[in-house]
């Protein structure tokens, strides 16, 4: 059954507290071992969210919860948010809207090596609803027609988006890699350095005359 956590509801194996620090929050809990699924989370400017994840696989393979989350929120944006709004994302967790910066997912993790399998994941994600004076590189969702959408909105879709991403993760990669590839920012500014992303979604790019590899790993950020 869903679980109702005052107004919002989260899909079976998800469930949510609030937290001023969702980040934070998220580390502590993992680290005192609570179960995979728990979502520390924030609304108001901006919708912050530190997920816990006990993952079943090597730190190679559970970094890719980092595009999987991404992808979960661009999902949920299509489903709620403006019609035709341009989304993409970048190899390194960028939200992009329109072009400009609204969001971003990292992964963080407890100590360990590449090829073992973490005690504990942590993904935090957060997405702007108010705009910040930082530049022209930089956006919020109600600044670009989304104003009907509130934080609380994009939780409970991002969830159930999310849950089926897992799913289709589960099952192997290869949805998550064209869907990605599809939207990637890269491709569409047509970024000359950029190749694709490997197997893996490592990042291939152009140095001189050789092709260089980018592990995903190369973004996991530590306690």
């Amino acid at each position: 059954m869903p679980e109702i956590i005052g107004d919002l509801t989260f899909p079976p194996m998800l469930r949510g507290i609030m937290a001023p620090d969702p980040r934070a929050a998220a580390i502590a809990q993992a680290r005192a071992g609570c179960d995979g699924g728990l979502i520390c989370w924030r609304g108001g400017d901006a919708l912050e969210v530190g997920l816990v994840l006990a993952p079943d696989v090597t730190l190679s393979r559970a970094i890719q919860m980092l595009p999987l989350s991404a992808m979960a929120l661009r999902d949920a944006l299509g489903a709620i948010g403006p019609p035709e709004l341009p989304i993409h994302l970048t190899w390194d967790g960028r939200i992009l809207l329109n072009g400009a910066e609204a969001g971003r997912s990292r992964i963080i993790a407890s100590a360990g090596q590449e090829d073992a399998v973490p005690d504990w994941i942590v993904n935090h994600l957060i997405f702007r609803f108010l705009p910040v004076d930082d530049g022209m590189d930089v956006t919020a969702l109600w600044s670009e027609g989304g104003g009907d959408v509130t934080p609380e909105d994009l939780l409970e879709s991002w969830s159930r988006h999310l849950l089926h991403r897992l799913s289709e993760w589960d099952d192997g990669p290869e949805s998550l890699h064209v869907d990605l590839t599809g939207c990637s920012w890269e491709r569409e500014s047509k970024d000359a350095a950029f190749i694709g992303l490997d197997e893996s979604f490592g990042r291939l790019r152009r140095d001189g005359d050789a092709t260089t590899m980018d592990p995903l790993t190369d973004l996991l950020e530590t306690p």
